[in-house]
């Protein structure tokens, strides 16, 4: 005679949350100076054990610097404090995957471009 015996997972609790995954990344920051314009990119790097969904990515842009064209996700500003969030078509990254995030834009001659205090989800990036 065979017994089969079964166990229930434990349900969450009522009122629990998920748990947040644990967010790590590296930022790649290559920028290719046109003089009165520039072309910039940003790799951004899941560094972390987890995958982020529905990820963020912020920087600063250098004063004075307008971006004007973007491609690698949905930008919702174009100058000073950028925000960049996951396109459709990359809504989650799984750890050691990258987001591409190119901009083109302006900025007075004699002036640098720069992208600092870039996080993933509100957590600094390592360069």
């Amino acid at each position: 005679m065979i017994t089969l015996t079964t166990t229930a997972a434990a349900a969450p609790a009522i009122g629990s949350s998920p748990v947040p995954a644990q967010v790590e990344c590296r930022v790649e920051h290559t920028v290719t100076d046109f003089g009165f314009g520039f072309n910039a990119l940003l790799k951004v790097t899941n560094t972390g054990p987890d995958p982020v969904t529905g990820w963020r990515v912020e920087f600063d842009l250098s004063p004075n610097a307008v971006i004007k064209t973007t491609f690698g996700g949905r930008f919702t500003s174009s100058s000073g404090h950028i925000q960049v969030n996951a396109p459709d078509w990359l809504p989650t990254l799984a750890p050691g995957r990258y987001a591409n995030i190119g901009f083109n834009g302006s900025k007075p001659t004699g002036t640098g471009v720069t992208a600092s205090n870039v996080t993933l989800d509100d957590v600094p990036c390592t360069t």
